[in-house]
């Protein structure tokens, strides 16, 4: 029996491994997959609820996906209209922005050349103009490959919504193929533990979006407030760079301050300094609230997460912090659960 166990856990923990590294491997063409599972996970309580008042599993989906449909039509009437004219108007002053900027640049380069500074000085400051120029070119070609890769985004976006539909539709199949696999002794507990890991996930995953949702809106509403131009996309550009935890916020502001800075210094600064209040009401309030309460931590362990994710593994690790501490936070109770629990008399 004790030989069976052990080549039973042995099976399971080679296919796991056999699992991640698949994954690992084919990685970059999981971008409509992970789009997928995050469209599944948001609608997934409300599929759940229809289901209980009776509807059937795909009608229920439908439902869900034309309620969808139309909250967002209602949306895009709303906010595509001026951010069509957002960007319309943007392109049409684009050559007046870069005219500004040049003569801007030509003005602070006359001043530094008729500056007596000493050689060495000089020196240093051309080194790091010749730095910064470096590293511009280069965060411009990451954009411009950005922009070439935009048709793979779109065809992410456009399938994801079919994929999370079958998702959906054979979620307890799916359920019960898992479970089928895994052998009876061990079924009930690790399937509560992998619920329990699911919850987890999808907690995070909601939480990420209501939180982009409310720094969003707060972004557009703050621009439109202070006179910025493009409020609309400036909100939408600040929301979804919000998804990234603490580098998000900062990209989220840039344009914002440039546009500001483009019509007036004060107005740059007010951007700024404005942003900057929100930025610090999402990271000390809104974030560690929103994605802890969802995750299940304390708002202390969420920006722990977050800075150890991002100093171990960058932005990935920025981004999969909390919802890998919040599961390993499950694993460590469920084995300290199984230490301490008493040993059951034999029969």
């Amino acid at each position: 029996m004790r030989r069976r166990v052990i080549l039973a856990a042995a099976v399971l923990g080679g296919g796991a491994a056999a699992a991640l590294l698949l994954l690992w491997r084919v990685r970059a063409v999981l971008a409509p997959f992970g789009l997928a599972l995050a469209i599944a996970y948001m609608v997934a309580p409300l599929v759940d609820l229809l289901q209980r008042r009776g509807l059937a599993r795909p009608w229920a989906i439908v439902v869900v996906y034309a309620g969808l449909v139309l909250a967002g039509v209602v949306v895009l009437l709303r906010v595509v209209p001026p951010a069509i004219a957002d960007m319309q108007t943007l392109a049409s002053s684009l050559p007046g922005y870069s005219s500004a900027v040049r003569t801007q640049l030509e003005h602070w380069r006359v001043h530094y050349r008729s500056a007596n500074l000493p050689d060495g000085v000089r020196q240093a400051l051309d080194g790091t103009i010749a730095e910064v120029e470096r590293r511009a070119t280069a965060q411009l070609g990451a954009v411009l490959g950005g922009v070439f890769h935009l048709a793979e985004g779109l065809f992410s976006l456009i399938l994801a919504p079919f994929l999370a539909f079958y998702l959906l539709k054979d979620l307890e199949y799916m359920r019960d193929r898992l479970a089928a696999a895994i052998p009876p002794g061990w079924r009930s507990e690790i399937m509560t533990l992998l619920r329990a890991f699911d919850a987890v996930i999808a907690g995070f995953v909601r939480g990420q979006v209501i939180l982009g949702v409310i720094v969003g809106t707060l972004a557009g509403l703050v621009s439109h407030l202070l006179g910025l131009r493009y409020p609309v996309l400036l909100g939408i550009f600040a929301g979804i760079t919000e998804l990234v935890p603490i580098v998000g916020p900062i990209l989220g502001a840039l344009p914002a301050v440039a546009v500001g800075l483009l019509t007036s210094p004060w107005l740059g600064l007010e951007a700024a300094l404005a942003f900057a209040a929100i930025q610090q009401v999402e990271n000390a309030l809104l974030a560690p609230t929103i994605i802890g309460e969802s995750v299940g931590l304390h708002p202390l362990a969420v920006m722990f997460a977050i800075l150890a994710g991002g100093y171990l593994g960058g932005l990935a690790g920025l981004i999969l912090a909390v919802p890998l501490v919040g599961i390993l936070r499950i694993a460590w109770l469920y084995v300290c659960r199984k230490l301490t629990a008493a040993p059951q008399a034999a029969p």
